[in-house]
Formats: structure tokens, sequence, C-alpha cells
């Protein structure tokens, strides 16, 4: 619908317009009424309406001379204008003023319904216009914060302040809003679906603010609105925006909001400082406003503190789940107030699964579920999800050592392979083995088999090979030594169990890493 706002200086034909032409049914609906121009402009500036019917011969300002004020401020006002016969000489200026059309008194309903099919043609007109202008100044946008070449920035500034139609340059604040994928997924909706909403969202409530604002798709699922710096300061708080945002939208998204102004030209430092802000969404986690005061600058660490991993793992043994989860989020509170970076959160977090998987003899021998754990880890945005991902892992470990416990000739063999795990070095024999579980070689080969599909020496051939691809690592071991290390006495055995296994000599896997 459009909206229409009325001014006669006649209080009753005010009201008789207001209240019996049926404006609904022609699209439209009443925004305001006033008895005179000087009153009609004041809330004119205010509402702005698409259509403004006024009379022409007023006290104080007459319409005329509103028409006039009024567009040097809204050009995109539409004016349709009351006249008597007696003062069918004021319709040549009206029409040179702007006017669409003009109503002669009294008024005739069929007459009102033609001229304002025609007004409301006018203002769709104007609609696409506008929203072609607002595209176009988006996409200049966009341009302007990836353009490399200072020059064609400059072109660009320039071509926007023109489509801006701004008798000065104005300074601008960005606002980046991030949508999390996690929260948009269960919907059925995509990123893109995601954006779509939301942009379309912003675009009405600034509308229904009298507000405008740029809208630049920056990256996937990341909107950037930039808008006129006096904005952020008067209008609005970010805080209730979101919050209502999210209410209606149904999904988490997380506002950085720069309220640094900064002129068109310099719009890279503000999107390269605002996407800095949001990163913080690392460590605060999402559905918040984040602010320029709120980054800690001063932290940003590369260096890991200590963990207790021996005590964790223990933990895990004990299937003592709340004293390991415990652990994991002070290490991971600790981590935060250090703010230590992204990446070396995720290779900590992938470290700590990888060797909790070998403490229940689950290693990630398969190359594809490695780079899942990898993808799943390092595509999360705040730290609190790899917290968790750990955490899903340490009771994935925990409910697989209680499936093991229960059935006896599982925890035997889950206390073979451990102690495999721990003393691959030494000589170790099927005689030694079944002496600490006090079974007979026989059916500890049979039981080991059956639990997990291959022989004892396949697993301790598999346990050696896999630390000696480790020590290989090191250019300072010979060959000889890394053999020794994992407990085989006789380097060429060493070698061709290597070759055997890997498909290459030791000598040749250490070129290749």
């Amino acid at each position: 619908m459009y909206s229409i706002f009325l001014v006669d200086d006649e209080e009753l034909e005010l009201e008789m317009i207001r209240d019996y032409i049926r404006w609904e049914e022609m699209g439209i609906y009443v925004a305001g009424t006033a008895l005179n121009g000087r009153d009609a402009a004041e809330k004119i500036e205010v509402i702005q309406p698409d259509i403004v019917l006024t009379d022409v011969q007023m006290p104080v300002m007459n319409g005329l001379d509103l028409a006039k004020q009024v567009n040097e401020q809204f050009d995109w006002i539409q004016f349709v204008f009351l006249t008597g016969h007696d003062e069918f000489n004021y319709v040549k200026s009206a029409l040179n003023v702007g006017a669409v059309g003009y109503l002669l008194k009294p008024l005739d309903l069929s007459e009102i319904v033609s001229v304002i099919d025609k007004v409301k043609q006018r203002c769709e007109e104007v609609r696409m216009k506008n929203r072609s202008i607002r595209v176009t100044k988006s996409n200049i946008v966009r341009e302007m914060i990836f353009e490399k070449n200072e020059e064609r920035l400059l072109n660009l500034a320039g071509s926007y302040h023109k489509l801006s139609r701004d008798s000065e340059p104005k300074t601008h604040t960005l606002a980046l809003l991030s949508i999390d994928s996690q929260s948009v997924t269960p919907s059925g909706l995509s990123m893109e679906d995601g954006l779509a909403r939301l942009q379309t969202y912003m675009e009405e409530w600034l509308a229904d603010k009298k507000l405008q604002a740029d809208f630049v798709v920056c990256r996937e699922g990341e909107l950037g609105i930039l808008m006129d710096a006096a904005y952020h300061l008067s209008w609005f708080t970010w805080e209730d925006v979101l919050k209502e945002m999210q209410g209606t939208l149904g999904f988490t998204m997380t506002a950085a909001v720069n309220e640094e102004p900064e002129e068109l030209s310099r719009v890279q430092d503000l999107y390269r400082e605002t996407r800095f802000m949001l990163e913080e969404m690392f460590y605060v986690g999402n559905g918040r406003v984040i602010y320029a005061k709120d980054v800690q600058r001063q932290l940003g660490s590369r260096q890991i503190p200590p963990f207790q991993e021996a005590a964790y793992f223990e933990d895990i043994h004990q299937l003592a789940l709340e004293e390991a989860a415990q652990k994991l989020r002070e290490f991971f509170s600790r981590l935060v107030k250090l703010r230590i970076t992204k990446s070396e959160v995720c290779d900590f977090a992938i470290g700590v699964v990888e060797r909790l998987l070998e403490q229940i003899h689950e290693p990630m021998t398969e190359s594809h579920r490695r780079a899942e754990l990898y993808q799943s880890i390092y595509q999360c945005r705040t730290i609190m999800e790899i917290e968790a991902i750990v955490l899903e892992f340490a009771r994935h470990a925990i409910d697989t050592l209680e499936h093991r416990f229960m059935d006896k000739n599982a925890r035997l063999v889950h206390q073979v392979r451990t102690t495999i795990d721990q003393t691959f070095h030494q000589a170790i024999t099927i005689n030694s083995l079944s002496d600490q579980v006090y079974l007979s070689p026989n059916y500890l080969r049979s039981i080991f088999k059956e639990k997990t599909g291959m022989t004892i020496h396949d697993y301790l051939t598999r346990i050696r090979l896999s630390k000696a691809k480790e020590l290989l690592a090191d250019d300072s071991l010979k060959v000889q030594d890394v053999a020794q290390r994992v407990g085989y006495e006789s380097t060429s055995y060493f070698i061709s169990l290597f070759l055997k296994s890997q498909g290459v000599t030791p000598n040749e896997y250490r070129k290749s890493i």
C-alpha cells in the first residue's frame, strides 16, 4: 500500500476527505493530516508519505509553497492539489512544481479514483527507480571494498556521491551481520535464503523508521549495512534490533557495529576494521552485538598453555565424564582469556581428539575420517563450538569403554592393546601378553582377532610402524636408530616390514615428508 498525507484549512472538509473516501479500496492508507502548510511541512518531514493531497489556497503557507519546500528535501513525494473552479489559474502553477494531478471541489469519486490510479503508477515508477539506484549504490560499495586500484576507487566514490544527490559528502558507519549457519540449517533454509530474508527484514525495518542504508553481501552469510553516521548514534539501539530480528527470522546472527565515522573513500579501512571486530565472535559466541570497546586487541597469543592431558585421559579411562568435562571447560575458558588464535585452538583440539581415539584404540587411520575431523573443527565459528566437539568425543570414548568393560573378553583385549601401546618398543611375545591377562596364548589369539579384526602380531606391527613414521620426521635419527626405538633389533627386517606396509622404504618415506 501507499501512504497519503492530507492538507486542508477547512477542518470539516479535511475530516470528510479522511473519513468518507474509501482509501483502502484504492490501496492507500492515510498517514496523517494538517490544517495548514507549515504544520504539514513539519509532519511530512517525519512521516515521509508517498503522496500529499493538499489544498492550494491556505493561510500561513499555501499548497504551492508547501510543495516547493517538500520537494527540495523529498523529491520523490507525489503531490495532488485540491482547487476550486474559481482558483483554476493555480493549476498551471501546481503542475509546474511537479504535481501529478489536481482535483476540483466539490470532489467527484470517479475523478478521485482516476487521479489516484495515475499517482500510484508514478509512485511505482519512483520505487523502481529508487530500488535501481539502491542496487547500483550497493554494487559500487562492494566494488570499493575490494578494489585495489586507487584511481578506480576514487572514481567509484564519485559515482556513489552523484547517485546519493547529497549536497555535501557524508561520513558513514558500518555494521556487519553474520548468520550462524548452525541455526539456519535445522529450518531447511540455505545460507543464501537466510541472507535474503535478513536483508528484506532490515530494508523494511529501516524503511519503517524512514532511514536509508546500502546493503552489501561481503561473504557467505555476511551482510554489510553502510549507513549515515548520524543514524547509529541517535536513531536506534542495535541490541534491540538484533533481538527483534532473531525472534522474527528464527535464526541466530552476530552484529559487529563500527560506530567510528569514515568518509566513503576510506570504506576499505572501515570494512577491514569491522571485520576484525566480527572475529571477536570466536571468543564471545554467537547472537550478540560486538562494538570496538569489546575487542581485546592487546591479547591474541599463539602460545597454547599446558593442558592436563594425562589427567584428562585418566578421567576418560575411569569413565569420569564430569571430571573430564570440567578440565575441558577450565582449559577452554583459559584459552578465551588469553585470546589464543583460532588456528592454534583448532590444532590443539584436533590433537587432543586424535590422541584420545588412540587411547581407546580407534586411531584415525583413514584419511577421510581425519579430513572430516579437521573440517568440522576448522569450520567452527566460535571456541564454544570447538569445545563442544571435543567434549562429544570424550562422551564417545567413555561410552565405548563402558561397552567394552561390560564384555569380559572385550575388557581383556582392551588391556592387551593398552599394554602394546605403552610397551611397543620392548620385546613383546604372545606368552608375555597372555600371562598378564591369565589366558592361554591360543585363546588370547582367538578373542583378540574376534574383537579387533586383526592378529596380535598385525596390531603390534601397525603400532610400531606408526611410531616409526613419526620418528622418521627427525633427520638426526638414522634408520637403524628408528628401528631400535620401535622394538626391532634387525634393521633389515624393519625395512622389509615398512616397505611391505607403506609401499616405500623408510628413507624414501623420509624424503616425501
